[in-house]
């Protein structure tokens, strides 16, 4: 039932935008289209299973977590949709940043300072501006303190190092906890520059190796986060960093499927199966290759029958990056809605997920033309994936 509510209401969502010309002003045709358009994709799966948990445990008790086991079942979309949103991401940022390493005409130097810039540029503005939403619901509503312990857990949030608290207020409560991942991506992009560096000291002999090790390294630092960390961290996404440049490395092998209609079906048959075969303990492992595949297959830019080439999807993915940070705040206010106590109404569900997809559609273009876009610039035109050159 909620896999059919949100094929619906995602569909129903992209109508109403299409309608209204939702990509004007934010549609970027540059660059692979269909890592756009998965974009779009993965950050709608990623709200919708914010977006069902809450449904689904009003009036049921949520037990899809880390100990929930079942082969094959819908139960398992539940807990895997948001695995399959950041897994995917994480591949994306991998294959993206990895092809840093092949620019030989910077230094270290410069080649750091820039990949730096453009983090800071492109990362830091929104995620404060969604520290400042979370801090003005939790005043209005009498929850923040304005006390030395809440000062400095609202410092380390805005530094990607804080837990989910400041003060009184539970940011996952506001934002649906997102903010975990960027503390992993920021790993990877603070890992480049180390790489490259050793890179040159040895010739470029020992540049996979060098890059494997670095996210096995990343890999132990997120465990650690795991076992003694002080907010929720997976370690496990970690590996599809390898998966993405694996995709990079090997990008001439995977372009010949770029217009395969097999390739395709391929990648929809193994998304499916990533979403409902479980991902508990080991079993990650086949989730994680069937996602592999799917990537390679659409990062080779097959934009699957044309769906992730749709304009109006690629508008979505271009401010995919609002959406991750802001759909929880809508998450939020929705909840304070006085739903009537109808269980598991389907068509009540597929109304309200409608509701929800467009309006964190439509708030997250507005965050990204005002919040963010002014501080990425110009700098930020997409390069086209076959050249070795940075992204900005």
């Amino acid at each position: 039932m909620y896999v059919l509510i949100m094929a619906l209401s995602l569909g129903l969502a992209l109508m109403v935008l299409r309608l209204f010309s939702f990509h004007r002003g934010i549609y970027n045709d540059s660059g692979i289209k269909s890592i756009s358009g998965l974009r779009a994709l993965l950050a709608s799966i990623v709200a919708f299973s914010h977006l069902a948990h809450y449904l689904y445990a009003r009036d049921n008790e949520w037990i899809f977590d880390k100990d929930y086991f079942s082969l094959i079942s819908q139960g398992n979309f539940f807990v895997n949709s948001g695995k399959f949103g950041v897994a995917l991401f994480f591949m994306i940022s991998a294959f993206l940043f990895y092809r840093w390493l092949d620019n030989d005409r910077l230094s270290p130097r410069e080649l750091t300072q820039k990949l730096l810039k453009s983090r800071v540029r492109r990362i830091v503005p929104m995620f404060w501006f969604s520290g400042l939403v979370i801090v003005s619901i939790g005043w209005l509503q009498g929850d923040l303190v304005p006390d030395l312990t809440s000062l400095k857990q609202g410092l380390l949030w805005l530094l990607f190092v804080g837990n989910y608290h400041i003060g009184s207020i539970k940011t996952a409560d506001i934002n649906a906890g997102v903010e975990w991942t960027l503390r992993l991506e920021w790993l990877l992009y603070l890992s480049i520059p180390l790489i490259y560096l050793l890179n040159r000291v040895t010739g470029g002999r020992y540049k996979t190796l060098l890059i494997l090790g670095s996210i096995g390294v990343i890999f132990m630092i997120a465990v650690a986060l795991r076992v003694w960390g002080t907010a929720y961290t997976d370690p496990r996404p970690v590996l599809g960093f390898a998966m993405g440049y694996l995709a990079w490395l090997y990008r001439d092998r995977w372009v010949q499927g770029r217009n395969s209609g097999k390739a395709a079906v391929l990648a929809i048959a193994l998304a499916v199966v990533a979403l409902f075969f479980t991902s508990n303990a080991f079993f990650y492992l086949i989730f994680l290759a069937c996602l592999a595949i799917v990537f390679f297959i659409v990062s080779s830019g097959n934009a699957i029958f044309g769906l992730l080439e749709n304009k109006t999807l690629m508008s979505v993915g271009e401010v995919s990056y609002s959406l991750y940070l802001i759909h929880g705040v809508v998450l939020y206010f929705i909840k304070q809605l006085p739903l009537p106590a109808l269980q598991h109404n389907f068509v009540l569900y597929t109304a309200l997920s409608t509701l929800f997809f467009v309006v964190s559609f439509y708030v997250a273009k507005l965050t990204y033309l005002y919040v963010e876009k002014p501080f990425i610039g110009s700098s930020n035109k997409k390069k086209v994936a076959i050249e070795p050159s940075p992204t900005n």
